[in-house]
């Protein structure tokens, strides 16, 4: 019976996408038929707010999926933001947090990865240079204190800092955090 059960729901569940339903089915063990599954809660608002990691600032290119034409490709999901700014200009970190780690590696050139509250971190690439005491190994990093400068490390079309936030290890848009309006 066990067998059939399971078939049974997986039927029901591609009759359901077949439909163009997106809300899952169950099998209410009562009546023995399908029912529409309770509703999913809308997510909740950020726990924690971030604040623009450069000075002024708007949005080149959003997160999200992107085309490049006539350019190397630089990945066809954008899991970040550009903010442009002047090489040289200040990167300051989001939100209090540790630096994970600080590395030069591929297309996002000088890196750092800082980890905050909440499941929240943050990256900051193409960075020039790092604050002494950053580059010298401080780990705690207060909001808006400074890490480094804009650069143009790794791969990029011109001065601007790379930024995304990841909760829980997966990318999520920094817009729903910081706000910012894209640059005309």
């Amino acid at each position: 019976m066990r067998a059939f059960g399971a078939v049974l729901a997986a039927g029901l569940l591609a009759a359901a996408a077949d439909r163009g339903r997106a809300d899952p089915l169950h099998i209410d063990p009562v009546q023995g038929q399908a029912a529409q599954a309770e509703p999913t809660p809308a997510p909740a608002a950020p726990a924690i707010l971030l604040r623009p990691p450069v000075e002024p600032a708007c949005v080149s290119s959003p997160f999200g999926p992107r085309v490049l034409p006539g350019l190397p490709k630089a990945g066809t999901f954008h899991n970040g933001i550009d903010l442009p700014a002047p090489a040289g200009g200040a990167v300051r970190a989001a939100a209090a947090g540790t630096i994970a780690t600080i590395h030069r590696q591929g297309p996002g050139g000088m890196e750092v990865f800082v980890h905050h509250a909440d499941g929240l971190d943050t990256l900051y690439a193409h960075l020039g240079i790092l604050t002494p005491a950053i580059a010298t190994g401080k780990r705690s990093i207060a909001a808006g204190e400074k890490i480094g400068v804009v650069g143009r490390s790794g791969v990029t079309y011109g001065t601007h800092l790379f930024f995304a936030v990841f909760r829980n290890g997966h990318a999520v848009d920094p817009q729903q955090f910081l706000g910012l309006p894209h640059c005309h």
